[in-house]
């Protein structure tokens, strides 16, 4: 998965504040840190940013951020789990859209109010 590294609005807008960081790190670990039934679970950031860009609708310009990206291993009937990570990820740092690889399969996940944020 991919969490921009800046708001909504791509490269040099506001950076989000450590804490945000912090608060993704703890509920992937939370969730996901330990050993559950017969499967290990880990999780690992890259520290290198990985450049994107995304089109906010026709006839506007490509928004261009720099993401961190994540591996997290989880069992399947755990993926939903992650979903909501990411989506209550997307709305503390001001995303519409969250980008999520599950074996190999790329989703774009819409955040949504109702998701809530990370705590």
């Amino acid at each position: 998965m991919r969490v921009p590294g800046s708001s909504g609005a791509g490269l040099g807008s506001e950076a989000p504040p450590a804490r945000l960081w912090r608060l993704l790190q703890d509920a992937l670990l939370s969730t996901f840190g330990a050993v559950t039934g017969p499967e290990a679970v880990a999780y690992y950031r890259n520290p290198v940013a990985v450049r994107g860009a995304w089109s906010p609708g026709a006839g506007r310009e490509l928004v261009e951020d720099l993401s961190r990206k994540y591996t997290v291993a989880v069992p399947e009937d755990r993926v939903e789990e992650l979903r909501a990570i990411l989506r209550q990820a997307g709305n503390s740092f001001d995303q519409r859209v969250m980008y999520l690889e599950v074996a190999g399969y790329a989703e774009l996940l819409e955040v949504r109010a109702a998701d809530g944020f990370l705590l």
